[in-house]
């Protein structure tokens, strides 16, 4: 662990996911894997590659980065919260990949290694730290010269999704936690693709370039929704209210999404999200 483990913002996350990590990808709601598999077909990958992986959570990219590796290769994944370490590492053993390790660590302060990372992935993790451009700077310093690292983030929202948060704002307490910030695309380095493609470059990056995709989450029903925000990083729109309220914000949040529903009770959320390349000079 390290020197500033204790900054609010780190605990905080720390704790969310941890409280998210047993059923973390695992509510059959296709989301993670196939936007890690294009992160990871970003980054370039070759048989052998040495790669390390920010916040690797349940392994999505963790573990498509070590099928291109292979066994000559290595992956390392880290970590804040425990629950994830815990239960990707597991994962890991029962796959026979010999060439993975998970450790509990800070994304913020990347481990080096003799030579240099030849890549670097880093999947809906940087937005959540105190000072993505100082983080983006360490991760260059760990990448061997022409090392890659490649971030995924959120682009705007689904608009006709903003009524969840309209539904359950009024239940929020009237001062926000300092620890938690807004939707990542309204963060000043996550608000467009040129800050996100400017963050990289103050960090000292070159030959930055970015990709936009589209993904769409379905649901088979409103309850599947729900258990889809408690098992992800969403789960802090209900955290952040008041325990005696959560019930009732629950309940206005269910009724705002059956809004939009199909006929038969599926529903469908899209999302858009950057997938950002940079190279260590």
């Amino acid at each position: 662990m390290t020197e500033d483990l204790d900054h609010p913002q780190k605990l905080h996350f720390s704790g969310v996911f941890h409280r998210a990590s047993q059923t973390y990808d695992s509510v059959g709601v296709d989301f993670f894997a196939p936007i890690a598999a294009q992160l990871v077909a970003r980054a370039d990958l070759a048989a052998g590659d040495h790669v390390l992986d920010l916040g690797t959570g349940r392994g999505a990219a963790l573990f498509a980065a070590a099928d291109v590796v292979g066994a000559t290769g290595e992956v390392l994944g880290v970590d804040l919260a425990p629950g994830m370490v815990e239960l990707t590492s597991g994962d890991a053993v029962d796959r026979g990949l010999t060439q993975v390790r998970v450790v509990l660590g800070d994304a913020d302060r990347p481990p080096s290694r003799d030579g240099g990372w030849d890549t670097a992935i880093c999947s809906f993790v940087l937005f959540f730290l105190p000072d993505p451009v100082a983080t983006a700077g360490r991760v260059r310093q760990v990448l061997r010269p022409g090392g890659r690292f490649v971030v995924s983030s959120f682009d705007q929202s689904d608009e006709r999704w903003r009524i969840v948060e309209d539904a359950v704002k009024p239940f929020w307490p009237d001062e926000p936690t300092s620890a938690e910030p807004a939707h990542p695309a309204t963060l000043t380095h996550f608000s467009s693709t040129a800050n996100v493609e400017a963050l990289l470059r103050d960090a000292g990056f070159t030959d930055v370039s970015t990709d936009l995709i589209e993904h769409e989450n379905h649901y088979r029903d409103v309850e599947q929704w729900l258990d889809w925000t408690w098992s992800a990083g969403a789960r802090v729109i209900w955290e952040r209210v008041p325990h005696d309220r959560r019930d009732d914000a629950i309940a206005a949040g269910l009724e705002a999404v059956s809004s939009l529903a199909d006929d038969d009770g599926t529903l469908v959320e899209r999302f858009f999200v950057r997938l950002t390349r940079a190279v260590a000079p």
